[in-house]
């Protein structure tokens, strides 16, 4: 491999991380791409070290398998910041850095002396990067926050799992890896911004506004545009029939018919197999709309066929029909899985007592400036020598400061991404979202479509009035997904189409595909072929499976995907075998990833004049936002235990039913408490100052340990409000 296979795309930069666990995944992100990310920690008491579950079962500060997986490739300082020593030594180091990560509450820059402007005033190209609950301003800023509530907040736990069960939140924290990877994204493009015109900015990341995009197509979006409120479903997608989890004669798939074809395809296999008729009815034909009122029927023919076969069965032959169909993983069959073996995505990392342990591997794969592990999580303050090596040399030498990385100042009216065009061949969400927000930020996007093969989110029925059939230009998800861009219709299976793509993509930075595997290498248009027309091209192809392995030709949605990726096994109630979304949540995952990852090819591209091909696996990318889970698996082989709304450190936690005066019996509250002055005020609030002194509540041990009837007593008051 060349020496440039082996370069970092973020090589160079330098971060400042000040997070949590709202926000330690996005420098995870940033380091394990080449940066030097810092991270910066008070003392040995960081909180966040002490997140279970633990490394072998040891409860220390170097043993929180999330500490582990979520802070791969950093280096770690110790500074009190609350002292005056500290703060210049923050501030010094500033002067020094690309980016400030910080998920403190907001406010605090500014109580220890660190307010943007002044960051800004000493390095005017810096960019800072806030993760917060609820955003730097607004009448909610200073409201605290968590993953559940993040999660109840945006509405993604109302459409998720069952509609007899309590709303129920993702396993892994998801609300704090979506906010992280969106703050990732978003600190690229301002990085991005920042070199092109030498002025950095303060970038604002929300996780409640995070969370309600990415839960968009059944939240407010829905509600906005067809009158609907989306409620949990099952196993079920609304807008998809049929879906769902179906019995075979040893286990459960997961199928899901998106388009008039696969339900043809599906009908006639069911015809084959159990003599069926009726499934071959045209009334069941067109798109998912037309079965809508015979869902409970078609659930019942699809029994009949899946029951004849095993789970590993059904699933490889329904692949081999071109239906969309996936196993339900658990966290052992993830780590076991052949098509994920073949990828090598499983990688070994050394730690420093000599083991080596596997960690989930890359969310995205570059051809020329490789995702790497390059060091485990770091001890408390294991590099404060060689930082404060480099403060002192900076001190001694005023010129020994970083060369200039970026232009002049020059005109800042301009949206960030102005001046980049991006050419798109896609369809669903995990592909037009990434061009999306890259048009929102000022690129020239344009997408190709095709007159005989529309997307799929042009296939829309209106709720409102089916008498109209399909209208494309009223489909909410069409015009959320691809508003800023500019769309044109080619039929590349014609060489004059072919010819005025190339003709574009030579005018052009990005080519966004999320085609099936080959599709643009057989109409000429892959990287090999494009980099010929236009040296420096950035090719994302985003696919299921990934561009390689056994299973690499399978296809599948998003919703397979929380399937085949343990998501919706690991996520939910014990008693629940699969716990699914409403909103499809790889998708915007994937897309996000994407994203960050185009926005590290350009970066790369501005310093070395190369471009490259970027690979996403969703069903790795889904893995990797997991992987603090599954470092269970890996590391100590157990089956990560199912807690639903639980929590392993913290009591109480969860969802608490409360009045609901429509009769729907459907209302529900969120309460999360971490600390001991929280469960103080937490017991003030409810006038309940005998939980203080009860021997079953009154230390955080005894409240988990009694945690189903502290749950239930906090119930009892909370079900009459």
């Amino acid at each position: 491999m060349s020496d440039a296979a082996q370069d970092s795309a973020l090589a160079g930069l330098r971060v400042l991380e000040i997070c949590d666990d709202k926000g330690s995944y996005c420098g995870k992100l940033f380091a394990d791409m080449g940066a030097e990310v810092i991270k910066l920690e008070v003392d040995a008491t960081t909180p966040e070290r002490l997140i279970p579950p633990f490394l072998h079962g040891t409860a220390d500060r170097e043993s929180s398998l999330q500490f582990l997986y979520h802070n791969t490739s950093k280096k770690s300082i110790t500074l009190d910041f609350n002292s005056a020593q500290g703060q210049q030594r923050a501030m010094q180091l500033l002067t020094h850095c690309d980016l400030l990560l910080d998920s403190l509450p907001p406010g605090t820059l500014d109580g220890l002396n660190l307010p943007v402007s002044r960051l800004l005033g000493d390095n005017p190209a810096l960019v800072v990067t806030s993760i917060s609950g609820f955003g730097q301003s607004g009448p909610h800023c200073g409201f605290k926050t968590s993953d559940i509530v993040a999660s109840a907040l945006a509405g993604g736990m109302a459409v998720t799992g069952f509609p007899e069960d309590p709303p129920v939140r993702l396993v892994g924290s998801q609300s704090h890896v979506m906010a992280s990877t969106m703050a990732a994204a978003s600190s690229m493009i301002a990085l991005y911004h920042s070199r092109e015109t030498g002025r950095g900015q303060h970038v604002d990341i929300s996780m409640q506004e995070t969370m309600l995009a990415v839960t968009s197509i059944c939240g407010v979006g829905k509600w906005l545009e067809d009158g609907i409120v989306s409620k949990r479903f099952g196993t079920s997608l609304f807008a998809s029939v049929p879906s769902g989890t179906y019995p075979c004669s040893d286990g459960q798939i997961y199928l899901m018919v998106n388009r008039p074809l696969h339900w043809q395809t599906l009908a006639r296999w069911v015809n084959e197999v159990t003599g069926n008729q009726e499934v071959l009815d045209p009334m069941f034909e067109g798109p998912s709309s037309a079965r809508q009122p015979y869902r409970e029927l078609l659930d019942i023919f699809i029994a009949e066929l899946t029951q004849n076969y095993t789970a590993e069965a059904f699933y490889r032959e329904a692949q081999q029909r071109h239906l969309a169909v996936t196993p339900l993983s658990t966290a052992h069959g993830i780590a076991a899985d052949k098509h994920l073996k073949a990828r090598d995505f499983f990688v070994d990392v050394e730690h420093d007592n000599g083991r080596h342990y596997r960690y989930p591997g890359p969310p995205y794969r570059f051809s020329a400036t490789p995702w790497r592990i390059r060091s485990p999580a770091p001890g408390v303050g294991q590099h404060d020598d060689s930082i404060e090596a480099l403060l002192s040399q900076a001190a001694n030498n005023p010129d020994s400061g970083p060369p200039p990385k970026h232009k002049p100042l020059g005109n800042n009216s301009a949206q960030a991404l102005a001046g980049l065009r991006v050419v798109e061949f896609t369809a669903g969400m995990a592909g037009p979202w990434i061009g999306r927000m890259m048009a929102h930020c000022g690129a020239d996007v344009v997408r190709v479509e095709s007159l005989g093969f529309p997307d799929v989110s042009r296939l829309f029925v209106p709720p409102k009035s089916p008498e109209l059939g399909v209208q494309s230009q009223l489909s909410p998800w069409l015009t959320d997904w691809n508003a800023g861009k500019r769309c044109v219709a080619l039929d590349l299976t014609r060489p004059e189409a072919t010819e005025l793509a190339r003709r574009l993509i030579a005018e052009s930075d990005v080519v966004i595909d999320n085609n099936g595997n080959g599709v643009l290498e057989k109409l000429g248009l892959g990287f090999e072929q494009l980099k010929k027309i236009k040296p420096g091209l950035v090719l994302l192809s985003s696919t299921g499976y990934g561009k390689f392995g056994p299973d690499s030709a399978y296809i599948s949605w998003g919703p397979n995907l929380e399937t085949l990726s343990g998501l919706s096994g690991l996520s939910g109630f014990p008693h629940r075998d699969c716990t699914m979304t409403q909103f499809a949540y790889p998708d915007p995952l994937a897309a996000l990833y994407g994203l960050f990852a185009v926005m590290c090819a350009l970066h790369y591209r501005r310093k070395s004049g190369q471009g490259q091909q970027i690979n996403i696996s969703q069903l790795e990318a889904t893995v990797a936002s997991i992987g603090a889970v599954l470092m269970e698996v890996l590391a100590d082989d157990n089956e990560p235990e199912k807690t639903g709304n639980g929590s392993l450190y913290q009591a109480p936690h969860g969802v608490y039913r409360c009045r609901d005066d429509s009769g729907e019996n459907d209302r529900w509250c969120a309460i999360s408490v971490t600390t001991d002055q929280e469960w103080r005020d937490f017991c003030g609030l409810l006038q309940k100052p005998q939980w203080l002194e009860d021997p079953r509540f009154n230390s955080l041990q005894k409240r988990l340990s009694s945690r189903d009837l502290l749950d239930a007593t906090i119930e009892q008051w909370t079900i009459e409000r």
